[in-house]
């Protein structure tokens, strides 16, 4: 019976873990599990056949791990093994379960032997393209081996299951496509996203036939997530919810996880999910095949019937006297303007290094009056460390009541500690950010301080993107990213805005500008793009500072006819002049070009800013 056909009648019981049960029972010191394809066959096929035996009737293949960097672990510790052995491995991993399931003797029903694949190993600067190629040489492996069926599990979001799911679906149109995503019990992945935003957007993708969760929990949280899941949204029709929960929580004793003895609880939790409309049940880490056998139990007691769909509450109305009592939205002065066309003005002031910050308050206070539209602060740039951008921003418009926009940088703060502060950020009525990937620490500071990069400034942005979905949906954080123009390849610039613009960001703000040539690279970059962009603006106040931007700070071009200007025997007054000058012509020239600027103040010359905003009149 083909498996669309089966489930219109029946629940369909997975088999258990595959790593946490190998552990349990394999001699010997393995790498992984997925070692076993080639060290131990027999041991594999064993466990496959215990779990057809408890009741099982879908396998997935023993390659969760069978990647390019698990395969080069391997060849470390096998140097007989060649490059061309890593996709045999990973063939080899799916062909056990397929005679697994071919030799199993299970009254005339049919066992389904799933190509499994798990997420590869992800840092903050790996391209996405890269780990894509992986991915489709994995599953066209599997293709080449008859797979039908495929399981993509532990997924922390769905932008890689999408794309493997399309991919699939163009060379095999009648695949059957498994998605499952893994979350921490507060209902996030460890990119960041909600479970709630992942599982709607693989549902209306219509590229999976079946979509749920595994691993990351146990089996009371992911009762309660699907619970919430199904009520608020259903599952259209056609479509299988899976449930696959880890054994619950281990402890760590002696170096190996241990769980605790709990199969009756997990087998009445689990088979209570096909009251919520799972129709793919089984077991994650730390299960075994005495619990697909209580669940397999459990089930026949119920007929194995497959489970009546789940029809999503019907959203309350809000009533006129409740919209009254909601608290209203933070009004974005900065954003209705950029959004309505009209040039718009943001200065950026320097946090202190110290606790003392009566130079940048007296700053705020001084452009109060100005045609400044949003104060931007620093996060700590060149990773030296200042007063927090966020904490100084919220204090800005608490005094002030102007709109501020903090920059974020991913050098400093975990997942955790970004999550807190953009909700910190929202509760402190700030709703502008500049997200930026961050200076590294300096190679001298390096064996002191650790920088934590979870994200890059891209995946940031999908972060706060997916907060603004879930959490922020009636007020979101209008957010922007930093732009270096002057790289030596443009077309590479303009395809990281787009992928930035494509996460959700909004404006761009970029490095100074000294020059009719940098004018015409932002120029070129919006129109390939149609980005916002906010050109930079940096008055140069000596010759010392001139010379020290155009030969140390990377990214920034100061023409040699600009350094002219500051002639070593003028004082403050004639540089202060060029200055203005330089300045005013950019403003100038620039007018067709970028949706307003970005003025870098220098050395808290808040003066200076003030009036060049008054010559140049950068809003007309």
């Amino acid at each position: 019976m083909e498996i669309r056909e089966y489930l219109k009648e029946h629940v369909l019981l997975t088999d258990g873990a595959m790593g946490t049960y190998f552990d349990e029972v394999a001699p010997g010191n393995y790498l992984c599990p997925e070692e076993g394809n080639f060290y131990c066959p027999e041991r594999i096929l064993k466990i496959h056949k215990e779990y057809i035996d408890a009741g099982a009737r879908l396998l997935r293949s023993n390659t969760f791990l069978a990647n390019k960097k698990t395969f080069e672990e391997m060849r470390r510790r096998h140097p007989e093994l060649k490059k061309e052995d890593y996709l045999r491995w990973v063939r080899e991993g799916f062909l056990l379960a397929v005679q697994a399931a071919q030799e199993a003797d299970v009254r005339g029903e049919k066992v389904y032997a799933a190509a499994d694949i798990g997420p590869i190993f992800e840092e903050a600067e790996t391209e996405f393209g890269e780990l894509m190629d992986q991915y489709r040489e994995i599953a066209d492996c599997f293709l080449a081996a008859g797979a039908e069926v495929f399981v993509m599990e532990s997924f922390p979001d769905e932008r890689y299951v999408l794309k493997l799911a399309r991919h699939i679906r163009q060379k095999a149109p009648g695949a059957f496509l498994i998605g499952q995503f893994s979350f921490i019990p507060s209902g996030y992945g460890r990119t960041g996203f909600h479970y709630r935003t992942v599982l709607k957007r693989a549902v209306d993708s219509g590229l999976l036939d079946a979509v749920g969760l595994n691993c990351g929990v146990g089996a009371a949280h992911m009762e309660r997530f699907l619970s919430d899941y199904v009520r608020e949204e259903g599952m259209p029709e056609g479509k299988v919810l899976t449930a696959l929960p880890n054994r619950g929580y281990p402890q760590i004793v002696r170096g190996r996880a241990v769980y605790s003895d709990s199969v009756t609880y997990f087998g009445e939790k689990v088979t209570g999910m096909v009251g919520l409309g799972a129709g793919i049940i089984g077991g994650c880490c730390g299960t075994t095949p005495e619990y697909i056998k209580e669940i397999g139990t459990l089930l026949e007691k119920g007929g194995r019937k497959a489970p009546a769909r789940i029809v999503p509450k019907r959203k309350a109305q809000v009533s006129g006297a409740a919209k009254e009592k909601k608290k209203p939205g933070v009004r974005n002065l900065f954003r209705e303007k950029l959004e309505r066309g009209e040039k718009v003005c943001a200065v950026e002031l320097d946090p202190p290094f110290d606790c003392f910050d009566e130079k940048v308050m007296a700053g705020a206070q001084a452009l109060k009056g100005a045609a400044v539209d949003v104060i931007t602060i620093a996060d700590s740039p060149l990773a030296r460390s200042r007063a927090d951008s966020l904490l100084m921003a919220a204090k800005i418009k608490r005094e002030t009541g102007m709109d501020v926009m903090p920059h974020l940088s991913c050098r400093d703060r975990n997942r955790i500690g970004l999550r807190s502060g953009f909700l910190g950020a929202h509760v402190s009525d700030i709703r502008n950010i500049l997200l930026v990937t961050g200076d590294p620490v300096g190679r001298e500071e390096r064996p002191f301080t650790k920088s934590v990069f979870d994200f890059n400034s891209i995946r940031l942005m999908q972060f706060l993107d997916s907060l603004n979905e879930e959490v922020f949906q009636e007020d979101p954080i209008f957010f922007g990213g930093a732009l270096n123009q002057s790289g030596a390849n443009p077309e590479k610039i303009a395809d990281r805005m787009k992928k930035k613009m494509e996460a959700g960001c909004q404006y761009f703000l970029s490095q100074p500008v000294y020059s009719e040539e940098g004018l015409e690279r932002l120029s070129d970059l919006r129109e390939r793009t149609g980005a916002k962009i906010l050109i930079g603006i940096m008055p140069l106040v000596s010759r010392r500072n001139a010379l020290f931007i155009k030969n140390e700070m990377p990214g920034i071009f100061v023409p040699d006819e600009v350094l002219a200007r500051y002639e070593p025997e003028a004082g403050r007054e004639r540089w202060e002049e060029a200055a203005v000058d330089i300045s005013r012509r950019i403003i100038a020239e620039g007018r067709d070009v970028g949706a307003g600027y970005y003025f870098i103040t220098p050395f808290h010359r808040v003066s200076l800013i003030k009036r060049i905003l008054e010559e140049a009149e950068v809003t007309r």
